[in-house]
């Protein structure tokens, strides 16, 4: 039995021996080869993995956000010994990287802090803000207010505007904290815009706009520039247009659909009955324009609208006059006969 008690013995030993083997291990620190950092420290776990509870320290500041700093073999050995951290393979051959983590403020970001800006002082309505100097800027992951603006310059004719941006935390770099922007404020309005690219002389139809709640833009400053949208169908255009462009007053001419002398239809139509007669046209018109036109059958000058080339509709409370009234003499219209156009 003294036999068996030895042998209990020697395990125990053994066990703890291999305990304490283990635990020396366990305590042995490793140099994390590169780490992501958020704050605007480096700390001694940053740098090592393994520390032992309550070891970590301060070591200085972070890079700026977004950059890198590398941290040698010679120095970390120096900081292993400073602070008592137990490195394991040891060896001066060793970097660090730190990389400090942020986000980049992009041409949207500052679009943004100028229309915050205009909202609260100008009171203005809806507009479109249009940045044209970029400068981008990296700052830290966590900044919620990283850039302040000064008071903006806007030419509200031109539209253009200039301010200058202000890191909140400055890094010391004059070229870097603070720096112009430049850019075009316009003013959203509704407006009727083309469809598509059309070329001159073409009749504009519903099909070929649509209105647009937002758009930004360049307009004349003239109020009488814009059409009224109820008008535009039926108009021609006046040279060529490109899509997505405000319709505007001088895109258009009155189309003209019935030339002075031209063969018409003339209609009326009242709920139930709808009654025709060929008839001469004896002015031009255009879409909508009422003209008078001659009923060659009984030979009364009628009023009506445009409808279509070639064809007036009769107003219903239009009075019909005889071709050779005073009336019509009077208001000088060129009465033309059915052989030839010889005039009466």
């Amino acid at each position: 039995m003294p036999y068996r008690g030895v042998t209990y013995a020697f395990i125990a030993f053994g066990m703890w021996v291999l305990s304490c083997f283990c635990a020396d291990i366990a305590q042995a620190a490793t140099v994390r080869p590169s780490v992501k950092i958020s704050g605007d420290v480096v700390s001694l776990s940053d740098l090592f993995d393994g520390l032992e509870p309550g070891q970590d320290r301060v070591l200085g500041p972070a890079p700026a956000p977004g950059k890198t700093i590398q941290i040698g073999g010679y120095q970390l050995i120096a900081i292993a010994d400073q602070y008592g951290v137990e490195w394991e393979d040891q060896s001066s051959s060793v970097n660090v990287l730190v990389t400090r983590a942020g986000r980049v403020l992009g041409r949207d970001y500052f679009a943004h802090l100028v229309k915050r800006s205009i909202a609260l002082n100008e009171n203005a309505g809806g507009f479109v803000v249009n940045i044209s100097n970029f400068h981008s800027v990296t700052v830290a992951f966590d900044d919620k207010d990283p850039v302040t603006l000064s008071e903006i310059s806007w030419d509200k004719r031109s539209g253009r505007f200039t301010t200058t941006a202000y890191l909140s935390h400055p890094t010391g770099d004059p070229l870097v904290d603070s720096f112009p922007v430049r850019g075009t404020i316009r003013i959203t309005q509704s407006v009727v815009v083309y469809n598509d690219s059309l070329p001159a002389g073409h009749i504009m139809q519903d099909s070929d706009m649509h209105l647009d709640p937002s758009y930004s833009g360049e307009l004349p400053a003239s109020p009488q520039a814009l059409p009224d949208p109820n008008t535009i169908v039926g108009m021609a255009l006046s040279h060529a247009v490109a899509a997505g462009q405000a319709v505007k007053t001088m895109d258009l001419r009155r189309a003209i659909l019935v030339h002075q002398g031209d063969p018409v239809l003339i209609t009326y139509t009242v709920p139930g009955i709808r009654l025709t007669a060929t008839g001469r046209a004896l002015e031009e018109g255009g879409s909508g324009q009422y003209v008078h036109a001659l009923n060659l059958g009984s030979r009364m000058v009628v009023s009506g609208k445009v409808n279509a080339a070639g064809e007036v509709n009769v107003d219903a409370t239009s009075t019909a006059l005889p071709a050779n009234s005073p009336e019509v003499k009077r208001f000088g219209m060129a009465i033309m006969t059915t052989n030839g156009g010889r005039r009466e």
